[in-house]
């Protein structure tokens, strides 16, 4: 399970309802399912991720969607390299682009995605 925090992905147990140093602050709990995608240079398998959205972290919580913008890591060939990560999802719709980016390279996967808890904001 993948989670999006100061621009790193990190692992958080699953239902978390706050995160680590926010106190009692109320995050959206999402499933996304994205399909397999590919360029000449890069593949990425398929996979279901889920975010945690923070609004008190690097989120950005709009009325229409869900954003983030920020660094990660990847590993392409068994090498690791710094990219840049950015997640668009609808808050009507549930669905999500992700896009990764790194040495002039792009690879965006479109997918779906669904609230896994029960409080805190609907999409």
């Amino acid at each position: 399970m993948q989670v999006i925090r100061n621009g790193f992905l990190s692992l958080l147990a699953l239902g978390a309802l706050t995160l680590d140093g926010h106190g009692q602050t109320v995050v959206v709990a999402l499933e996304c399912d994205f399909p397999p995608a590919s360029t000449d240079d890069w593949n990425m398998a398929a996979a279901t991720l889920q975010y945690y959205i923070d609004p008190a972290g690097d989120w950005k919580v709009e009325q229409d969607s869900f954003s983030f913008d920020g660094p990660t890591n990847i590993t392409v060939g068994g090498k690791d390299r710094a990219a840049s990560l950015s997640i668009t999802i609808s808050r009507q719709s549930g669905k999500a682009t992700k896009t990764l980016s790194s040495e002039r390279k792009s690879l965006t996967v479109s997918g779906e995605c669904r609230k896994i808890d029960s409080s805190g904001r609907r999409f």
